[in-house]
């Protein structure tokens, strides 16, 4: 495989998705490729770099009450006709708690990536998937105490049991994230 340059864009909330981002930039680098990986809440619209220059683009958000992070739904809405003519390939993934329940992750997969990827105007991804997210109620975490009580609550409904205080529970599925990442890679 020739040397590919990738564009790695997300947008996290409590540090799944930038996990995810940065798994997927060292899967690229060891396979020859380069990567670029930008948060896009630190990244000025005037310093995100000219999609020509690259062979494809990942997006990633979290999820939270449904929703992407606010940086990502901004940077999709904004560049979707810059998408949709970019040349190389497109792969869009999310975090969330409810990706990793079998029940749940196939609606989750379809709805918060291409579904919503259409809503703002970007036709078509080369590939999307959904992962899991994280259960972090330690004191380091980022959430605050009220994140914490509705997590605690989604976290009983995803995986039947109740997070304990002070607990770390890893969602996310990292073969599936390194398939996921390989299959991108495969497609340029």
């Amino acid at each position: 495989m020739s040397e590919k340059k990738i564009l790695i864009f997300y947008g996290t909330r409590y540090g799944a998705t930038e996990g995810v981002a940065g798994k997927m930039a060292e899967l690229i680098r060891e396979k020859g490729s380069q990567a670029e990986v930008y948060n896009l809440k630190d990244l000025p619209d005037d310093r995100i770099p000219d999609f020509s220059n690259y062979d494809g683009i990942l997006i990633g958000s979290s999820i939270r009450i449904g929703q992407w992070t606010r940086d990502v739904k901004k940077f999709i809405g904004n560049k979707a006709e810059e998408l949709n003519k970019f040349k190389g390939k497109k792969g869009f993934y999310v975090c969330s708690g409810y990706a990793s329940n079998p029940d749940t992750y196939e609606k989750v997969k379809v709805e918060y990536t291409t579904d919503a990827c259409e809503k703002l105007g970007v036709k078509k991804l080369d590939l999307f998937d959904a992962f899991g997210g994280l259960m972090d109620f330690t004191d380091t975490s980022r959430m605050g105490w009220l994140e914490k009580k509705i997590l605690k609550k989604a976290a009983k409904q995803t995986t039947g049991e109740s997070a304990e205080d002070d607990s770390y529970t890893d969602l996310r599925d990292w073969d599936q994230i390194e398939k996921f990442t390989l299959e991108f890679l495969g497609k340029l």
